[in-house]
């Protein structure tokens, strides 16, 4: 990707295993690609710092995303 993010717009919401998720579309500068970030719509916090989504996630994806943050809590 680019160097730096030029916009962030929320693109849809899901509902995955009790929790609402924002899926956020971010250009970037010097870039014709796009990234997809979660975030949890309670908190804020952004679920996908270690690595954006190249196309809109799937429930599927993201339930993953949710499990491999929860693993990575626990250890």
């Amino acid at each position: 990707m680019g160097d730096r993010v030029t916009s962030e717009r929320r693109v849809g919401t899901l509902a995955v295993d009790g929790r609402v998720l924002d899926v956020v579309r971010l250009t970037w500068r010097g870039s014709p690609g796009l990234s997809f970030d979660v975030v949890d719509s309670a908190t804020g916090d952004v679920l996908t710092m270690d690595e954006s989504f190249d196309e809109y996630p799937t429930e599927d994806q993201v339930r993953e995303l949710l499990a491999a943050r929860s693993n990575k809590a626990e250890q």
